[in-house]
């Protein structure tokens, strides 16, 4: 029976695996499937790759900044690793989160157990607060391009618009309500079934490592810093997309404020579930460019040459950094007894 259940958890991976791979390339190919690739190329004939290569350098000073501030929240638990040590750890995970969706959390804090001894779920638990201040750093990112785009924004979304009528709609519809109160109907009468079912322990058990991960934060010893290094990381981040404008004619004279609203819409797509926001950032991006007037083949262009940079600097680094962790792996057996 254990070889069984083995073989079908083993088999229910890999369909998981395979399946955020196929909606990945999917999303992909329905975005570019119109799109001619000499476009493309007379594009990257014209860009200048100097911006390309700083956002890449932003990019790594990123995520070392991410393990400075992530040792900040492992600190307070009495252990002190390394930078180097957090900082492969980090790049470990990003590299891993190309190869299975959302695996990089449970990648690097493997990583760190390895390296430093410190317990795994220890560990899971200030990824996790990392994990919602980053949320609450790229709601604000929204909420600001929203505002420094406001009258824009009501436009699209005014009365009579397409977009405005879809959502008066949606609200009025009497189905979505009925809809609405058979559900909460349903989950009065079978509470003590979901109560006691897996997934709603497996909910409240995410939720008490957020909080216990939030937690974290109130016993950082310099929250001054920590805030701070927050700042750093998502101002890389923007800068990562606004500093690229600079590499195509056609977007170099893109205001902030539209870069803002393309940094905050395109993060979207990293949160969702596929590899590396792999079609869903380029979707988004494009669409929000072609927005503020930015034809259809060069906003694509755009987001395939920005995306594809950072996408090989995370597999360029994080392969650096797996075979210096294998290698200090296979040094530390060889020291043992």
């Amino acid at each position: 029976m254990g070889k069984e259940k083995t073989k079908k958890e083993k088999a229910k991976k890999v369909l998981q695996i395979a399946g955020s791979l196929f909606l990945s390339f999917f999303i992909f190919y329905l975005v570019y499937k119109d799109q001619d690739p000499t476009v493309i190329r007379e594009e990257l004939k014209q860009c200048n790759l100097l911006w390309i290569f700083i956002s890449i350098v932003l990019g790594a000073l990123s995520h070392f900044v991410r393990a400075l501030r992530w040792n900040q929240l492992i600190e307070p638990l009495g252990k002190s690793p390394k930078a180097s040590s957090s900082y492969i750890a980090v790049m470990i995970g990003y590299f891993a989160n190309y190869l299975i969706p959302r695996a990089g959390e449970m990648a690097r804090c493997g990583v760190l157990k390895k390296t430093d001894g410190i317990p795994f779920s220890t560990l899971l638990g200030t990824v996790i607060a990392e994990r919602f201040f980053d949320l609450i750093v790229l709601l604000l990112f929204v909420g600001a391009a929203v505002f420094s785009q406001l009258d824009l924004f009501t436009q699209v979304f005014a009365s009579g618009t397409t977009i405005g009528d879809s959502l008066t709609n949606l609200i009025s519809n009497p189905f979505l309500w009925s809809g609405l109160a058979i559900i909460t109907l349903l989950v009065f009468l079978f509470r003590k079934q979901i109560l006691g079912s897996a997934l709603f322990k497996k909910i409240v058990e995410m939720l008490h490592n957020i909080a216990d991960g939030i937690k974290t934060f109130f016993k950082v010893k310099n929250k001054p810093l920590f805030i701070l290094y927050t700042l750093i990381i998502w101002v890389f981040y923007f800068n990562m997309t606004y500093l690229s404008f600079n590499a195509f004619e056609f977007t170099k004279e893109l205001s902030v404020s539209v870069g803002l609203s393309t940094f905050a819409i395109g993060s979207m797509g990293i949160v969702a579930p596929v590899q590396g926001g792999i079609g869903a950032w380029h979707f988004l991006t494009s669409e929000c460019l072609k927005f503020y007037g930015i034809e259809g083949g060069q906003a694509l262009t755009f987001a395939f040459v920005v995306h594809l940079a950072q996408t090989l600097m995370i597999l360029v680094i994080g392969a650096i950094c797996f075979l210096a962790f294998s290698l200090l792996q296979n040094k530390n057996k060889k020291a043992e007894p």
